[in-house]
């Protein structure tokens, strides 16, 4: 198979729906990397494009139906059965003949769609068997802006009660897809990007990406000076500056959110592979599940007592 670094890179962009892997996706491929052909044209939701690989979404769209699991799903038990439906031979073997029948030619390639975020192991094996390099981009956004900025585009018309509900899911959707997201490519050459950095400077930002990942699409490009990615890049884009005063959710939830957030921000700007960062995110994962299994016990119907029983303990005859 070869080492890594004499393999083409295959960067994979993972992270929450609606936290700038768009955005990172398309500069990207304005910086020279290739997103592999067709693409998932480009809605209101998104109106600058999603550079998806409609490929790709629809192998993803039946392996999440297949795992029975959603795509910012909050249980913990969704990893477990991503993982049993990603470790099938028959679909690495489908990923990988994909990946070797896209003629790349030592094109660096970009995949991006929120449900990688789900089957990160099968990437990597399927892109050693195709001959490249798996490498993992992990865009961050804080999980009030990202709730609701699914709010706005996704859950428009919700009752006030649905809402809170929905809101609820979706950070905890959050909390779990990035816990379990991190965990999987700790091994692998990969880089974490704040969204609000991006839109800020992306020359930095990006620039700092291509050193961490190794890549070459960019190594002639003057950093300093104009480029198509200046338009594509628009600070304006952040149309959700949201913070916790904006979002109802339980304290717990949110404790555990906010301190998720604050520890893969850390691995943003400094070693991505920063131990005891790692430990901290090891143990909110054991916090999140408790939290979760705590709430799961409550929405559980209380068992109902049998009829002779309750009358006999009620003095009836």
């Amino acid at each position: 198979m070869g080492t890594p670094a004499a393999q083409p890179a295959l960067v994979v962009v993972v992270g929450a729906g609606r936290s700038g892997t768009s955005s990172v996706a398309g500069a990207l491929q304005a910086l020279g990397m290739r997103v592999p052909q067709p693409e998932v044209e480009a809605d209101p939701s998104n109106p600058r494009g999603f550079f998806e690989p409609r490929w790709v979404v629809d192998f993803h769209s039946e392996l999440i139906h297949e795992a029975e699991i959603g795509v910012s799903d909050p249980r913990p038990q969704a990893v477990v059965q991503a993982e049993r439906v990603g470790s099938r031979t028959t679909h690495r073997h489908r990923l990988a003949d994909w990946l070797t029948g896209l003629d790349a030619a030592g094109d660096e390639l970009i995949v991006k769609d929120p449900r990688t975020s789900w089957f990160q192991e099968m990437w990597q094996q399927a892109a050693l068997e195709a001959g490249h390099s798996a490498r993992f981009l992990t865009m961050l956004r804080h999980p009030a802006e990202v709730s609701g900025s699914r709010q706005t585009h996704y859950r428009k018309d919700e009752s006030l009660a649905a809402r809170r509900a929905g809101t609820i899911t979706r950070v905890a959707g959050w909390v779990n897809v990035n816990l379990a997201s991190e965990q999987r490519h700790r091994d692998h050459p990969r880089a974490f990007v704040r969204y609000a950095d991006l839109l800020a400077d992306w020359r930095s930002t990006l620039h700092g990406v291509h050193e961490r990942l190794g890549l070459t699409c960019a190594a002639e490009l003057d950093w300093s000076g104009p480029h198509a990615v200046d338009d594509f890049v628009d600070p304006a884009l952040r149309r959700h500056d949201a913070d916790w005063a904006d979002v109802e959710v339980p304290e717990q939830l949110r404790d555990i959110a906010e301190e998720v957030w604050r520890q893969l921000g850390t691995l943003a700007t400094s070693d991505a592979r920063d131990a005891q960062v790692q430990k901290a995110l090891d143990e909110l994962r054991v916090d999140y599940d408790l939290m979760f299994a705590d709430a799961h016990a409550l929405s559980r119907k209380p068992p109902v007592a049998r009829r002779g029983r309750g009358r006999r303990q009620s003095g009836a005859p």
